[in-house]
């Protein structure tokens, strides 16, 4: 627990079941040999919306929380008054807090069909296609402000028991913020989430899970409204010819 304090609670596995003999339950089955159908279920209805909202939520936690362990790390080297560090942090809050605010638009701009409510489908894509080269970004932030910290830490929380070893670890691991206990304690928590095959796993899940970038691109550009922009663009157009600003567009 200790030295795994994430991924001994939070791991999780993903995998292929291959199936040699399945027995399928006809009865249950909604659609059968309609392949159209079946393409559509996810994105002629909200299924696939709902889907990936659902991943967003969890998303804007867990940015709160690797932002948390940012401003910790800067605290713990005594370096947050220094102007770069700040502009780092500052960075990462405005990126956290704009996911939290995608999150809240597409609640805000959702829609109501029937006893069901949809989340907005173009905020969710654009926040799909942004935290895909987000995520990467604030994990190589920690790492930056963490510098070795992360790595020249005791094996395990079994030094603390070798008296000899545990002297060693007091005069070497302290700092401005802390004891060597608690500078151990919590750089072991950061590198758990940053550079573990937990933390490792997290950022290639972030960075994939909805698809390649070509395919969150591919969904947003499929559902940002063109027409609305294009009228904008088109708007201004009319508003002037060869003579200078039109009589209309002075007018209005």
């Amino acid at each position: 627990m200790f030295d795994n304090p994430l991924s001994s609670r939070f791991d999780e596995d993903d995998s292929v079941l291959c199936f040699d003999d399945v027995k399928v339950p006809w009865d249950r089955v909604f659609i059968e040999g309609n392949v159209e159908m079946c393409q559509k279920q996810f994105h002629a209805m909200p299924c696939h919306v709902y889907q990936n909202y659902q991943a967003m939520v969890p998303l804007s936690v867990k940015l709160t929380f690797l932002t948390g362990l940012a401003h910790r790390i800067a605290e713990m080297n005594g370096v947050t008054q220094f102007p770069q560090v700040r502009e780092m942090l500052g960075q990462l809050a405005a990126e956290t807090g704009m996911v939290d605010a995608l999150v809240a638009a597409m609640e805000a701009k959702g829609t109501q069909v029937g006893p069901y409510f949809i989340p907005d489908r173009h905020t969710l894509y654009s926040a799909q296609v942004l935290t895909q080269q987000l995520y990467a970004h604030i994990i190589n932030t920690l790492r930056e402000l963490a510098g070795g910290g992360m790595i020249m830490l005791p094996s395990s929380v079994a030094d603390f028991g070798n008296p000899e070893i545990a002297a060693l670890i007091d005069q070497t691991q302290q700092s401005p913020k802390a004891n060597s206990h608690d500078r151990v304690k919590f750089y072991k928590l950061a590198w758990d989430a940053v550079g573990s095959e937990f933390g490792s796993h997290h950022q290639q899940y972030e960075m994939f899970y909805a698809g390649a970038t070509f395919v969150t691109k591919g969904h947003s550009y499929c559902t940002y409204d063109w027409t609305g922009a294009d009228r904008l663009v088109q708007t201004m157009l009319d508003s002037y010819d060869l003579n200078g600003v039109s009589t209309s567009s002075k007018a209005a």
